[in-house]
């Protein structure tokens, strides 16, 4: 019960700087990570899923599911040691598994040779008489274009994010919300690039789904900040946020439970996309409730403390404190 008191008194405004701090650290060992991994490219610090990487794709489901390590043998053996093979829970829209297997750029012969050799140890799957089984060669300009498209995604979703804040509230509110939404950005690319976990089309997806729940645990704090300046108009503007963080404490505490239930059965028990999908969420969900506390409403908070009527109150505050 104690500890339940002290987290619905505690004065989260007046610890600013250690929040700061401790996003600072986490941040800076992500990039840190995609700098050193990358060479100095931070863009290239990451494990790029096989839709982002230039060389022959296959698809390929067999009539007896083998395992990864008996795939990954048999295509090293072809001569492809440097392959890279995932399972597909869904492969060509057959709904069938099977396997994605990304190599250099193959040509018509040692396309060929490849099948042989895989059909030969596994026997390739038919569905309506056609072997289940699509090559496509993807050169470095399609992995480029899935680079630009998602951060072009990102981009518009902030924009139409600073766009709705500052309308429904006041432009100093949209800051803090944008910088909350840019560390749970860099939160996720910083673990994902600490970990090394490949990045897929369902991370990107993830991340877009991160940046709406980021945002509707941020306004639920501003909106009760803006419900309580009348009524609390002649407090210090960073005690004002305190009292509005207490009475929403068990809302988001509540919310964000009940959202990593689903997200972590989703980890511990879904395919591999699915896992994929549910990882990022993890990760930007516990972000995104703790940017909403302590990124977006110190830094409100600061902002707002600079206008005369706050200012005054903050330094009266000060005074009456010595």
């Amino acid at each position: 019960m104690d500890f339940f008191r002290r987290i619905y008194s505690f004065d989260y405004m007046g610890h600013k700087k250690w929040w700061f701090t401790l996003s600072a650290v986490i941040i800076a060992a992500g990039l840190v990570s995609l700098f050193v991994k990358g060479g100095g490219n931070p863009v290239k610090g990451l494990n790029y899923g096989l839709e982002f990487k230039e060389g022959t794709r296959i698809s390929v489901a067999f009539e007896k599911q083998p395992s990864l390590a008996e795939v990954r043998q048999t295509v090293t053996q072809a001569g492809y040691a440097d392959a890279q093979i995932q399972e597909s829970p869904n492969v060509s829209g057959s709904n069938q598994k099977g396997f994605q297997i990304q190599t250099v750029a193959l040509s018509t012969t040692e396309q060929a040779k490849l099948k042989q050799a895989l059909n030969d140890a596994f026997t390739i799957a038919k569905s309506n008489g056609a072997e289940i089984f699509q090559l496509q060669t993807v050169g470095a300009t399609f992995g480029r274009q899935v680079v630009s498209s998602s951060l072009k995604a990102i981009a518009i979703a902030l924009l139409l994010i600073l766009a709705y804040v500052s309308f429904r509230f006041q432009w100093k509110f949209a800051v803090g919300a944008i910088a909350a939404e840019v560390h749970d950005l860099l939160i996720v690319v910083g673990i994902y690039s600490l970990t090394g976990r490949e990045v897929t089309t369902a991370t990107i997806a993830a991340v877009l789904t991160i940046l709406g729940y980021s945002l509707y645990d941020t306004v639920i704090v501003f909106d009760r900040i803006r419900e309580n300046q009348p009524k609390l108009g002649r407090m210090p503007y960073g005690d004002m946020v305190n009292v509005s963080i207490w009475e929403t404490l068990t809302r988001s505490i509540n919310t964000t439970m009940i959202v990593l239930l689903p997200v972590v059965c989703l980890l511990l028990f879904g395919g591999a996309t699915l896992k994929d999908f549910a990882f990022a969420l993890l990760v930007g969900i516990l972000s995104g409730a703790y940017s909403s506390i302590f990124v977006a409403s110190p830094i409100l908070t600061m902002l707002k403390e600079r206008e005369p009527q706050y200012l005054k109150l903050k330094l009266a505050a000060r005074a009456d404190e010595s």
